[in-house]
């Protein structure tokens, strides 16, 4: 998901991590366990690993903590990358040219194998649970 008031560092829940190790499995990095620390709200959490998660930008480091929430792709991050999120036309500006981003729910998300982006899309159409 990409937020823009997201922390310095991007960051993923522990569950979407677990999900994304078990369908990738490499790239984990347990040594960097309490690398940061993550404010959400009131309350704060030390990382417990980071993984390098290759996007359509660019592979982005993601440090996964111990909270209910999707990979967040951060300000910082998208800084450092030279991309910017525009809003009206739902798309990230890159480098190399813009990538599409969903907004269900108003919150922007990038998805990007195609046969997930068209299941999830047509998800948010017929699931009246979300």
């Amino acid at each position: 998901m990409v937020d823009t008031g997201a922390s310095k560092n991007s960051t993923a829940g522990y569950g979407q991590y677990l999900a994304y190790r078990k369908l990738n499995g490499d790239n984990i990095d347990t040594m960097r366990a309490g690398a940061i620390n993550v404010q959400f709200g009131i309350g704060s959490t030390a990382s417990i690993r980071s993984i390098q998660v290759r996007t359509p930008i660019r592979i982005v480091e993601f440090h996964a903590v111990k909270a209910d929430t999707p990979f967040l792709l951060c300000l910082a991050d998208m800084d450092t990358l030279q991309v910017y999120y525009n809003n009206l036309r739902n798309e990230l500006v890159t480098p190399s040219g813009p990538v599409s981003v969903v907004r269900p729910f108003r919150h922007p998300f990038l998805l990007w194998r195609q046969s997930l982006q068209t299941y999830i899309c047509q998800s948010f159409d017929h699931n009246p649970a979300f």
